[in-house]
C-alpha cells in the first residue's frame, strides 16, 4: 500500500530516545550555600551552591541526553535565616558557572550544609527551547559564558524503562512549582515542601502522561541508566 494514502495519528511515533545516567549528587558536608545579595536584598536573591566534587550538571549534554534545568535538595541543612527551606523544594537552575557551582533564586539568606544532596529533576518532554540572550539560563565552559535555551515544558506521554537511578513522581497537592524570581510566592520560598508520590519506582517500567509542574522524573539511587521515549 502506498504511504501517501495514510493519515498520520498522534501517539504512534516517538521522539529520539533519551537516556539519563545521572543520580543523586552527594554534595556532602563540604558543600556550601551562599547568597551574595542577602545583605542588601532581603526579599530574595541569587544564591550559589558549591558542591565538594564535580556535580555533572549541564545544559549542553551529549546527543540523546536531556539537559539539566531543575534541581531539588535532599539531606539536611541547619541555621537557615530568611524565608523557606531548600530540602524538598524544586528550583530552576539560573546559571552553571563551573563544574562545582550552580545558582538558584531564593529568599533564604544563609544556610549551613550538613549532609545535603543535589537531586536533578527532569520535566517532560525533556527538551530546550531556542536561545534568547537575556531570557534564558547561562553556563560557563572554559571561561566562556554562553546563553542557553530555556526549558520547554508541556503535556507528554512517555514510555520509560527505569534503572536504579530514576523514579517518576507526581504532585497530588498541586503545590509544586520550579522556584525562581518569577514563581516564588510573595511570602517567599516555601517553608513546607510539596508532596510527591512515586508513580513508577526505580528499576520499574511503564507509560505515564504528565506535564510541568505536577509530573517529573527525579534522579535517585545510584549508578544506572534510565531510558525515555516521548510519544508524538
Amino acid at each position: 500500500m502506498s504511504i501517501y494514502g495514510k493519515i498520520p495519528l498522534v501517539g504512534i511515533e516517538y521522539n529520539t530516545e533519551l537516556a539519563i545516567a545521572q543520580f543523586v549528587i552527594p554534595a556532602g558536608g563540604g558543600a556550601t550555600f551562599s547568597n551574595p545579595n542577602s545583605a542588601t536584598l532581603s526579599a530574595g536573591g541569587v544564591c550559589v551552591i558549591t558542591t565538594n566534587a564535580a556535580h555533572g550538571l549541564t545544559m549542553t549534554p551529549a546527543a540523546g541526553v536531556p539537559p539539566n534545568y531543575f534541581v531539588s535538595f535532599g539531606g539536611s541543612t541547619s541555621a537557615i535565616t530568611g524565608t523557606g527551606i531548600l530540602v524538598g523544594n524544586i528550583f530552576r537552575i539560573l546559571t552553571i558557572p563551573s563544574t562545582t557551582t550552580f545558582t538558584i533564586w531564593t529568599t533564604i539568606s544563609t544556610a549551613t550544609v550538613t549532609s545535603m544532596t543535589v537531586i536533578p529533576i527532569f520535566y517532560p518532554p525533556f527538551i530546550a527551547g531556542p536561545i534568547v540572550p537575556g531570557y534564558g539560563p547561562t553556563q560557563t565552559i572554559s571561561t566562556v559564558v554562553t546563553n542557553e535555551g530555556a526549558a520547554l515544558t508541556g503535556v507528554a506521554t512517555v514510555n520509560c524503562l527505569l534503572g536504579a537511578n530514576c523514579v517518576v513522581e507526581y504532585n497530588p497537592d498541586n503545590k509544586a512549582v520550579a522556584l525562581d524570581q518569577a514563581t516564588t510566592p510573595a511570602a517567599g520560598t516555601p517553608a513546607t515542601a510539596p508532596t510527591w508520590r512515586t508513580l513508577i519506582a526505580a528499576s520499574g517500567n511503564g507509560q505515564f502522561s504528565g506535564s510541568y509542574p505536577g509530573t517529573a522524573v527525579w534522579a535517585s539511587g545510584t549508578t544506572a541508566t534510565s531510558d525515555f521515549s516521548v510519544l508524538i
